[in-house]
C-alpha cells in the first residue's frame, strides 16, 4: 500500500526538526532514545507545544550568548535580558536535556563536552531563525539583510571587492560582515551557520561531504618582500635562508615552505608568525626584512603599486584553487545567494 506524500518542509517545521534533533542528540548521549513527538490531538494542544518550542528556542540563544560571553551577567547585558530570567532558562534547558551544559572555570563559564554539542545544533537553530525573519521582512520590502562570508586572503584580494560592487547595485540594502582566517576555520563556521558561505581554498584533513564545493578561480604561489629587501635580488631559496619567513599557506604536513627548503637540503627556514589575516601579512612584509610564500593574487594589487615584489624563483607548486562552499541541507537567503552568484560572475571574468 503507498503512502501519502510528505508535506512540504516549511522554515517552520525545519525549526521544530531542529530544536527536536538537539533533544535526540542529548538522549543518544545519556544512553537513551529520544523519545518520539506525539501529535497533537487537538488545536490547543498544538498551541500548547508551539508554545514549548518558543521557550526552547529562546533557551538555545540564551545558551550561545553566555558561552560565546563567558558569564551569565555578561549575556544577559548583550541580549537585554534579567540575569535571573537567563539563569532560569539555562536551568531550564539543562532539566529538559537532562545533561550538564554549562561548568564555571577560572577562564569564567564553560561548556562541558554536552554543552558543546548542543551550542552546534543551537547556532544552526538560531541562524536559521534569524534567516526565516530576513526573508519574511524581505517578502515585505522591510528590513536591512545582513550577508556573512568567510573569505581566504586571494578571495578578499581577487573576488571581493568586484562581487561587493555588483551586488550593491541590485541589493544596496545589505550589510555584509567577513571572516577571515584559514579554510579549517571557515568550513566549521560554516557548518554552524555562522556563516552563509565560504570561498576559499579546500580544507586537505577533512571530509566535505556535507558540503557543495565549486571551483571559481585559481592563483600562482610565488615568494614576496617588501621593495627594496635586501634580498630584492635573490634568485634561489638558498639566498632566503638568513630572513625570517611568514606564511598563510598550510599543508596537511605544515608549512609548504618548510616542505621546499627540505627538498632542496637547506636548513629549516625560521617561521616567524602564521597570518590567517591578510592585513597582518602586509603590514609586517612592508615594515620589516621578512619573506612570505604565498598565493600571488591575493597580493598582486601592492605589487602593482610597486609596494612589494615577486622573487624570480621557481618553485614547481599547484596553483592556490579558491572554491565556494555552501551547506547542502540548508538553503542560502535570496540576499546570500544573489552574493553568491556575483562571486561567480567575478571569477569567470578573471578566467576571461
Amino acid at each position: 500500500m503507498s503512502s501519502a506524500p510528505d508535506a512540504p518542509r516549511t522554515p517552520q517545521t525545519r525549526m521544530d526538526a531542529g530544536v527536536s534533533l538537539v533533544a535526540a542528540h542529548a538522549a543518544h548521549a545519556r544512553g537513551r532514545a529520544a523519545p518520539r513527538e506525539r501529535l497533537p490531538d487537538n488545536p490547543a494542544d498544538h498551541n500548547d507545544n508551539e508554545t514549548r518550542d518558543k521557550v526552547r528556542e529562546a533557551h538555545l540563544r540564551d545558551l550561545i550568548a553566555v558561552i560565546e560571553t563567558g558569564s551569565v551577567r555578561s549575556a544577559a547585558r548583550k541580549l537585554g535580558l534579567a540575569q535571573a530570567a537567563v539563569s532560569k532558562n539555562l536551568t531550564a534547558l539543562e532539566k529538559s536535556l537532562g545533561v550538564p551544559l554549562l561548568v564555571r572555570s577560572a577562564r569564567g563559564v564553560e561548556p562541558t563536552e554536552f554543552g558543546r554539542i548542543v551550542l552546534r545544533r543551537a547556532r544552526v537553530i538560531d541562524a536559521e531563525l534569524r534567516h526565516l525573519q530576513e526573508e519574511l521582512e524581505s517578502a515585505g520590502g522591510e528590513g536591512r539583510k545582513l550577508i556573512t562570508v568567510g573569505l581566504s586572503a586571494t578571495a578578499e584580494a581577487m573576488l571581493l571587492p568586484t562581487a561587493v560592487a555588483r551586488f550593491r547595485e541590485h541589493t544596496p540594502n545589505a550589510l555584509i560582515s567577513v571572516l577571515g582566517g584559514r579554510s579549517s576555520s571557515t568550513i566549521a563556521a560554516l557548518r554552524e551557520a555562522r556563516i552563509d558561505f565560504a570561498v576559499g581554498p579546500l580544507p586537505t584533513d577533512q571530509s566535505l561531504s556535507d558540503l557543495h564545493t565549486e571551483q571559481l578561480c585559481s592563483s600562482d604561489m610565488g615568494i614576496v618582500v617588501r621593495a627594496g629587501h635586501p634580498a630584492a635580488d635573490a634568485r634561489d631559496l638558498a639566498a632566503l635562508v638568513p630572513y625570517g619567513w611568514l606564511y598563510s599557506v598550510q599543508q596537511s604536513g605544515g608549512p609548504m615552505i618548510v616542505t621546499l627548503m627540505t627538498r632542496q637540503g637547506l636548513p629549516a627556514p625560521t617561521l616567524v608568525a602564521h597570518c590567517d589575516s591578510s592585513s597582518a601579512l602586509v603590514s609586517m612584509l612592508l615594515q620589516s626584512d621578512l619573506v612570505t610564500l604565498n598565493s600571488l593574487g591575493g597580493l598582486e594589487p601592492l605589487r602593482e603599486r610597486g609596494l612589494l615584489k615577486v622573487l624570480p624563483i621557481k618553485l614547481d607548486l599547484p596553483p592556490a584553487v579558491q572554491h565556494l562552499v555552501t551547506p547542502t541541507k540548508r538553503p542560502l537567503t535570496p540576499s546570500a545567494a544573489a552574493l553568491a552568484d556575483e562571486f561567480r560572475r567575478a571569477s569567470r571574468r578573471l578566467r576571461r
